[in-house]
């Protein structure tokens, strides 16, 4: 039993795989080379990570050690056409992803014309469509030499190598014509029986005599009998009544008084003045008589002394406040009716 086998990464992947602004960057490189996924852009981008670190270790050597180990590596990417004749190691330090890119037999056949896309050179790859030198090539990630990329055509078995067909770039439009349709073989052993068509028995005219015409019932009404009018005796004329006047009312005649002698007129009589009638005075011990006062505040009064006009006349207008439900302006008011009250009462009495 041999040892255990240690697979080590072979492509240099992102440390950070969330990084916004180098997500942005490989998208568009993606579309534009046709590629699956970032993988392959990771591929091209180690390749050429490697090659820059062969050439930094380079520099840091003696001049004579470095003229022989700097032409393998520089000869290696000439042959593949990432750096023009007469490239040297600095200028290894400024290729870019897209020199790599560039190499890869997708790329090479869409820009020979062999495909109208760089999807489209993929799928004809993976199809088996593209040969080199005549031996069809199925890897799309393929790095292609400067010599080779001459013998890059489509595969002698491909139905591509026709110049009309469709599918090639700049084809000439075809037109697609309908399969012919195949007939329904029922199932079952033998072969199928043909169609038997019915016949059709020809029945011999009939000839069709035409029909009497037929006349319309006339229907006959029964008679009808005419009773004979009931004689119609004369009116008889009745004379109108004659009208009654009514009798003339007779006025009864005026009863004639005797005459007698002239009675003496009576004597005026002489007029006396009548004394004037006097107002009523309302008592003094009615509370209720001052304007204002109701029965509800008479009741107040008089539970608190002010049974009379005379008490509520003397009284102030702080005694009075004092009383529940009266203020001083309705106290102030109040002693003033009952002084007038008074007042009159005292005149009337002259």
């Amino acid at each position: 039993m041999g040892g255990i086998r240690r697979y080590k990464k072979k492509i240099l992947t992102p440390g950070h795989p969330y990084d916004k602004d180098r997500i942005e960057r490989e998208l568009p490189l993606v579309g534009e080379y046709g590629l699956r996924n970032k993988k392959e852009l990771w591929k091209a981008r180690t390749l050429l990570s490697k090659a820059r670190q062969q050439a930094r270790a380079l520099l840091a050597l003696t001049p004579e050690i470095r003229e022989q180990r700097a032409t393998e590596l520089l000869s290696r990417l000439t042959r593949f056409g990432m750096l023009p004749q007469g490239g040297d190691l600095d200028s290894v330090l400024a290729l870019n992803v897209k020199t790599v890119l560039n190499r890869r037999l997708q790329t090479v056949v869409f820009r020979k014309g062999l495909a109208s896309s760089p999807y489209q050179a993929r799928q004809f790859i993976t199809h088996r469509h593209i040969a080199l030198n005549s031996a069809v090539v199925t890897a799309p990630g393929m790095l292609v030499k400067i010599d080779e990329e001459e013998h890059i055509a489509y595969a002698p078995s491909s139905p591509l190598v026709k110049q009309d067909h469709p599918s090639r770039p700049q084809a000439p439009p075809t037109q697609v014509e309908e399969p012919p349709k195949k007939k329904e073989i029922p199932k079952g052993r033998g072969k199928p029986k043909p169609e038997v068509k019915p016949k059709v028995e020809v029945k011999p005219k009939v000839e069709v005599k035409p029909k009497p015409e037929v006349k319309p019932k006339v229907e006959v009404k029964p008679k009808v009998e005419v009773k004979p009018k009931p004689e119609v005796k004369p009116k008889v004329e009745v004379k109108p009544k004659p009208e009654v006047k009514p009798k003339p009312e007779v006025k009864p005649k005026p009863e004639v008084k005797p005459k007698t002698a002239p009675e003496a007129a009576p004597k005026e009589k002489p007029l006396v003045k009548k004394p004037a009638e006097k107002i009523p005075i309302a008592p003094k011990d009615d509370i209720s008589s001052i304007k204002g006062i109701g029965a509800k505040t008479a009741m107040l009064l008089k539970e608190n002394g002010f049974n009379t006009v005379d008490k509520i006349a003397k009284a102030t207008v702080e005694d009075l406040s004092k009383v529940p439900g009266i203020g001083p302006a309705t106290a102030e008011a109040m002693n003033k009716e009952a002084k007038n009250l008074l007042a009159k009462s005292k005149e009337e009495a002259k």
